[in-house]
C-alpha cells in the first residue's frame, strides 16, 4: 500500500544516532583506574566527535583549550599542565595544531626552564625559530628535526659567538666564531663542531685599539696527513722555520694510493680559547 514505507534501519541505529552529542555539550569520562584528575571535556561536538572550540582536561592533569577538527587538536590553542601539589596551571605551548600536533607558529615552554619561539612540524622545531637555553646560550636561525640545521647565530652565556652554517646540531660547513675576551675571531670551515682549515685574527673591533691586545695570535701548525703505509709526516711550525720529522713504522711496502690535502689547525695559547667551540 502506498502509505506504507519501508524501515531501512532497526530501531536502535536510529536511537544510537539519535543520542550522538551535537552542539555544545559537557562530557565527563569516568577514569578506568584511580588518577588525579577525573577528565572532563567541555565545548562543540557534531556527530559525536569534538569538533570547534572546547576544552578539555585529561586524568593525568593535562589540560588544552583551544580549537578541534575530528577529535583532535587542530587550529590555535594552548597546552597547559595543573601542578599536583599546588594546583597551580603552568603554560606549556601556545600556537597552531594540525592533526593533533604542533605545527605552525608557536611558543614552547620546556621543564628546564628553555624557552622556543618558531616554527614547527609535527611536533618538531622545524623551520625557523629562536631558542633561549636555562643555562643563558642563545640561537637563532634554521631548525631540522629539533636540531640547529642551515644558517644560524650561536650565543654562549659567556658572550662568545658563531656565525655560520649548522648541520644536525653541529657546527658544519663555512662560519665564523668570536672570542669576545680576547678579541679574536676563527674564519673557515668546520666540521663536527670542530674547526679543522681557515684563519684566525684580530676582530675588527680590535684593529683602532690603543695597544696590542694581551692574547696572541695561536701559534698555526700545517699538518700533512698521510697512508699509515707513508713513512713521516711533515709538520713546520711558523715560529720556528727549522722541519721535525716524526717517523712512523712502515706496515706495507706499497706506495701510497692517496693523500689527504694539507689541514691548518691553531694550537690554542690562552686559557680562554680552550673552552669549547
Amino acid at each position: 500500500m502506498p502509505f506504507l514505507k519501508e524501515i531501512k534501519d532497526s530501531y536502535i541505529k536510529r536511537q544510537i544516532e539519535s543520542s550522538k552529542r551535537n552542539g555544545l555539550r559537557h562530557a565527563i569520562f569516568s577514569p578506568k583506574t584511580r588518577r588525579i584528575f577525573k577528565g572532563h571535556y567541555i565545548g562543540v561536538w557534531k556527530n559525536d566527535v569534538k569538533e570547534g572550540s572546547g576544552k578539555e582536561i585529561s586524568r593525568n592533569g593535562w589540560m588544552y583549550d583551544g580549537n578541534w577538527l575530528n577529535g583532535k587538536k587542530h587550529g590555535c590553542g594552548i597546552l597547559s599542565k595543573i601542578s599536583k601539589e599546588d594546583h597551580t596551571i603552568r603554560r606549556y605551548y601556545i600556537g597552531e595544531w594540525v592533526a593533533g600536533k604542533k605545527q605552525g607558529f608557536g611558543h614552547n615552554w620546556f621543564e628546564d626552564g628553555s624557552y622556543y619561539e618558531g616554527d614547527f612540524c609535527r611536533n618538531k622545531r622545524h623551520g625557523y625559530g629562536h631558542m633561549w637555553h636555562c643555562n643563558g646560550d642563545y640561537y637563532e636561525g634554521g631548525w631540522k628535526d629539533d636540531f640547529y640545521h642551515g644558517m644560524g647565530l650561536f650565543i654562549k652565556d659567556n658572550g662568545n659567538r658563531y656565525e655560520g652554517q649548522f648541520i644536525k646540531g653541529k657546527k658544519e660547513g663555512y662560519g665564523t666564531y668570536y672570542h669576545m675576551v680576547s678579541g679574536q675571531e676563527q674564519r673557515g670551515l668546520w666540521n663536527n663542531d670542530h674547526f679543522i682549515n681557515g684563519i684566525m685574527l684580530d676582530a675588527d673591533f680590535r684593529q683602532f685599539a690603543l695597544r696590542p691586545t694581551s692574547y696572541p695570535i695561536p701559534q698555526m701548525k700545517l699538518v700533512m696527513y698521510v697512508e699509515s703505509s707513508q713513512d713521516a709526516c711533515e709538520i713546520i711550525n711558523d715560529n720556528n722555520p727549522a722541519t721535525e720529522q716524526v717517523s712512523f713504522d712502515r706496515s706495507c711496502k706499497k706506495p701510497p694510493k692517496r693523500t689527504i690535502p694539507n689541514t691548518c689547525m691553531p694550537i690554542n695559547t690562552c686559557p680562554c680559547l680552550q673552552s669549547v667551540l
